[in-house]
């Protein structure tokens, strides 16, 4: 079998995540890859089950000589979010990824790549094709994108290691030790469309161009939200005539800074609603970080016969407009680490109804109990309906750590530097983990990789040998 990643090092990581790349593999569809796992250990002779959840879990012993040291827990998830540009033709469902190597980086023609978190399988399936290594244990875990059911539904107490390395980082001279817990919301505007006694000229809005990216991680990249945006065109041309919404629709992750919104709406004045549209883009323009240089705002004529009441519609927008997001708190005790936020990440117009979904995060329990709270008065204030749902816990910084100082001493031997330590305000399958197993010794670290949870993410090859002769050097301590 020939590969795109040929000559890549180290060969057979490469060679395993392109077999991956070709099984669909989305939250919800990780059936596959479970498979080809399942299949991997089976070949090896391996301990292996696949739990009610749909997590692997593989166990091997330790090699000879090898006896003496500590049990190993290696982590990752199989799904990954599925993103692509407006026009690409490609079913997350049935389709395999289109794969290139370009500049030193590894991406996916149209569509996010999931090296977050394909990259950890296949370091953790080669890894265990190895004979310098203590006693493992490997979770592949489902749907860590949507909510970490995986690692919520996996029995912990089959787990025996003492330390666990997650692989789900993405820098490589950086080890995280902490991250933020957090909790989704879906916020539901249930109204009736009136039917109009005849079609009516509308105008379809859409806000497209913008970078996205990770809802934690770039949170505080100074990107911007394109429902947000749309919301504030609309809320402009709202103060100055009345306009009627349609439907309103974008984003398509909790989890993802929205990049794509769209509103269909009738509107009294249709030479001032251009003016007001192509006005309020001019202003936003000039506010955008560099990486939202592509920014546009689309116009374009259609009919309707159906809208929603004009109180609706002000009830909708008031929504949008007031509901805070982006970071929200900064740490007082670390520097530069945000402790608080939300990401407006989806919204949806399904008949009668329209859909908001949003994901709060923080490193402090009580703050996300507080953003439940803060969000149920907005909605109660509008008439939506809140429902909360895929909390997960932080993971707290263990000051103590003996298996951090371990890979810390390893990689500054290999590379004459010491790595950053950090904790980050993303969620990771860790807290869920260590609040199962309280005790158990763990870090996260993982390649640098670019733009993830968008159709720009990049893995950066290089980085993938680095990380992977650390942790073989780890793994092969006497």
């Amino acid at each position: 079998m020939s590969y795109i990643t040929e000559g890549c090092q180290p060969k057979r990581v490469f060679e395993i995540f392109e077999d991956i790349c070709s099984i669909p593999h989305g939250s919800g569809n990780e059936a596959g890859v479970a498979k080809y796992i399942e299949n991997f250990a089976k070949n090896l002779g391996l301990e292996c089950y696949i739990d009610k959840t749909g997590n692997v879990f593989v166990k091997k012993a330790a090699c000879a000589g090898y006896e003496h040291r500590d049990c190993v827990l290696l982590q990752g998830h199989m799904d990954m979010v599925c993103e692509k540009n407006p026009g690409t033709e490609h079913d997350f469902e049935r389709d395999g990824l289109d794969l290139f190597v370009e500049g030193g980086l590894l991406g996916a023609h149209g569509t996010s790549l999931g090296g977050d978190n394909g990259i950890a399988v296949a370091m953790m399936l080669a890894i265990l094709e190895g004979d310098e290594h203590p006693a493992l244990e490997c979770l592949f875990t489902v749907e860590e994108e949507t909510g970490l059911a995986g690692a919520k539904g996996f029995d912990c107490s089959q787990i025996s290691a003492q330390k666990m390395i997650n692989l789900d980082s993405e820098q490589d001279n950086t080890v995280t030790a902490g991250c933020a817990g957090g909790v989704r919301t879906e916020a539901v505007f249930s109204s009736v469309k009136v039917d109009l006694q005849s079609p009516r000229d509308a105008f379809e809005i859409s806000v497209g161009g913008l970078a996205g990216g990770h809802s934690g991680a770039d949170i505080n990249s100074g990107r911007a939200n394109a429902l947000v945006l749309l919301a504030r065109i609309l809320q402009r041309v709202f103060s100055e005539q009345k306009i009627w919404l349609c439907d309103i629709n974008g984003g398509g992750k909790d989890n993802a800074i929205a990049r794509q919104g769209s509103a269909v709406v009738i509107c009294e004045d249709a030479t001032l609603f251009e003016k007001s549209v192509l006005d309020e883009t001019a202003k936003i323009k000039k506010e955008l970080c560099s990486a939202d240089s592509n920014f546009e705002v689309g116009l374009l004529g259609c009919n309707v016969s159906a809208c929603f009441k004009l109180k609706d519609t002000q009830r909708i927008l008031g929504f949008m407009s007031l509901v805070k997001t982006g970071v929200l708190k900064f740490s007082n005790d670390i520097d530069g680490l945000v402790e608080y936020s939300r990401n407006l990440g989806i919204a949806q117009t399904e008949g009668g109804r329209v859909i908001f979904t949003l994901s709060s995060r923080s490193s402090v329990e009580a703050q996300i109990d507080y953003s439940c709270r803060e969000l149920d008065m907005i909605s109660n204030l509008f008439g939506a309906q809140n429902r909360h749902y895929s909390r997960y816990p932080g993971w707290e910084f263990n000051a103590n750590s003996k298996l951090r100082e371990e890979y810390l001493d390893e990689y500054e031997k290999l590379f004459g530097i010491r790595p950053a330590v950090e904790v980050i305000h993303a969620g990771l399958e860790c807290g869920i983990i260590s609040s199962k197993r309280p005790g158990l010794d763990i870090i996260s670290i993982g390649p640098n990789m670019y733009d993830i949870h968008s159709p720009a993410e990049r893995l950066d090859i290089a980085s993938c040998e680095k990380i992977w002769k650390v942790i073989k050097a780890y793994l092969a301590l006497k």
